[in-house]
């Protein structure tokens, strides 16, 4: 026994060095950087589909950017343009004449389906008499439905995506009119038309509504650079997307630059909503 005590190998467990004062303060710096941004990533994430709460703090803010010296004319004309368009959507709702509501009741199939809004500003759903939606926000449409079907079937479980009856015009592939997704990064809208065709240059797009440009050109270059969905743009129905109108011939390709755009906006809202 003596004998296997001695042939036994002794197990030394190596030894670290305890680390640093520095060294600890450093590692707590890091864990407290990755936290912040964390917060601020959280903070700073929109909604694909602006509340009414978010939109009354975003128009509180556009106001007192509107209201201050300290900032170019440009500017402020840009901040009471896009607090107007807050204050219509705040007023009247979203959901507008041609919009389309895709629509899905659990264990109702006659409920599902895609469902327009048509005149009056209601939907009809079969079996049920017309629902209004004037003053009803797109983020809110789920809830609202919920509600309203609520009264005729018991404990609903209701999915809605709401489309916007959009033109996109211009330099594209296939002008015209097309239902899009609210939550649709605008910068994807253009590829919906087929995307850009000859020299088109992405930096010259723009948003009309009727004769007035509620995103000109230098503003909505700047929202399809931070990922802007079409409800964070207030667009609605019968607002007119416009790529490049003069277009000039060229070999210059206008395709793969809004695909890197459009790329490079979606890594950023994905990134927003997955952290």
């Amino acid at each position: 026994m003596d004998y296997m005590k001695r042939i036994e190998p002794k197990l030394r467990v190596p030894s670290f060095p305890k680390p640093s004062a520095l060294c600890r303060i450093g590692v707590l710096i890091l864990i407290l950087a990755i936290v912040e941004s964390r917060l601020v990533t959280a903070q700073n994430a929109k909604r694909a589909e602006a509340t009414r709460a978010e939109l009354q703090a975003s128009l509180a803010e556009l106001e007192q950017y509107s209201a201050s010296s300290g900032y170019s004319g440009r500017l402020r004309a840009e901040k009471r343009r896009e607090a107007d368009l807050i204050r219509v959507r705040l007023t009247e709702g979203d959901l507008q004449v041609g919009d389309l509501i895709e629509l899905a009741v659990v264990g109702a199939t006659e409920l599902t389906g895609q469902f327009p809004v048509i005149s009056g500003r209601v939907i009809s759903l079969p079996g049920l008499p017309e629902i209004g939606l004037k003053g009803v926000l797109r983020s809110e449409a789920r809830d609202y439905l919920a509600a309203q079907i609520g009264k005729y079937l018991k404990d609903p479980q209701v999915r809605v995506r709401t489309m916007i009856r959009l033109s996109v015009l211009g330099s594209v592939g296939k002008p015209g009119f097309y239902q899009i997704a609210a939550d649709m990064l605008a910068s994807d809208a253009f590829m919906t038309a087929g995307g850009p065709i000859g020299g088109a240059d992405p930096n010259k797009a723009f948003v009309r509504r009727g004769t007035e440009e509620i995103w000109p050109k230098e503003a909505f270059r700047d929202a399809l650079q931070q990922g802007l969905t079409v409800d964070q743009l207030n667009l609605r129905a019968g607002d007119e997307l416009y790529l490049d109108p003069q277009k000039k011939r060229g070999g210059f390709n206008a395709l793969n630059v809004l695909y890197a755009i459009s790329a490079l906006s979606s890594a950023v809202y994905l990134a927003t909503r997955i952290f």
